[in-house]
């Protein structure tokens, strides 16, 4: 996967190398050029000096050529700006912005954008945006982020339970369903098909337990 940081701070520099270390080609950008010593000298991927919402510099550093594009600035509004940069101008995929605020989550969602949240979740939560998992989380809640509303596409394991049964008290519940070109709100003895959409409320510590019933 190529993947663009945009600004290395500590979020930044940690999600280069995390990134880096897996294998993937990573291109990190910032005004500060002092900055690109935080990723040490195990880091061998590409720099940029300029800011990340400057389109030469965005092109000088090949972002037409981009699989993912993390933002994570000090600055909510550079990270929106240069995240509606990469999705709406340079149709890259995969867009994850740190959000400082969390009352403007909903607006960067509205943009196709995820978020993230603090550092040291921050990383581990980039990274699992970024594995294209089966269980995609798009919603945090709280200043913490201990519940958050997840998407999945059901699988056969899962064809015939009803929604009583995919949901498990305070852990997880669903909450609707996407089947074709209709929506709805499921009572309890709905019945789910394979390849229905399923979104959950669920706990942040209770996903394990999700994707294990539903067979992920």
């Amino acid at each position: 996967m190529k993947a663009m940081v945009i600004g290395c701070g500590r979020l930044g520099s940690a999600l280069a190398l995390e990134l880096f270390r897996k294998g993937n080609d990573v291109t990190v950008i910032d005004k500060d050029p002092n900055s690109f010593y935080a990723l040490g000298s195990e880091f061998n991927g590409n720099t940029v000096t300029g800011t990340g919402f400057d389109r030469d510099v965005l092109e000088q550093a090949g972002i037409q050529y981009q699989d993912a594009v993390i933002c994570s600035t000090s600055s909510d509004e550079v990270n929106a700006l240069a995240g509606r940069i990469a999705k709406d101008i340079y149709m890259v995929p995969h867009v994850v912005a740190r959000l400082y605020d969390p009352m403007k989550a909903k607006i960067f969602e509205t943009l196709g954008i995820r978020t993230i949240s603090t550092t040291g979740y921050g990383v581990d939560r980039a990274m699992e945006l970024l594995s294209y998992g089966k269980l995609n989380s798009f919603v945090m809640l709280g200043e913490k982020g201990d519940v958050e509303l997840v998407r999945v596409v059901a699988t056969p394991s899962s064809e015939g339970l009803t929604a009583n049964e995919l949901s498990n008290g305070q852990d997880f519940r669903l909450i609707a369903l996407v089947r074709g070109r209709e929506s709805l709100i499921p009572d309890d003895t709905e019945r789910i098909r394979t390849d229905d959409i399923l979104y959950f409320s669920v706990s942040t510590k209770a996903k394990k337990k999700l994707k294990a019933l539903l067979g992920l």
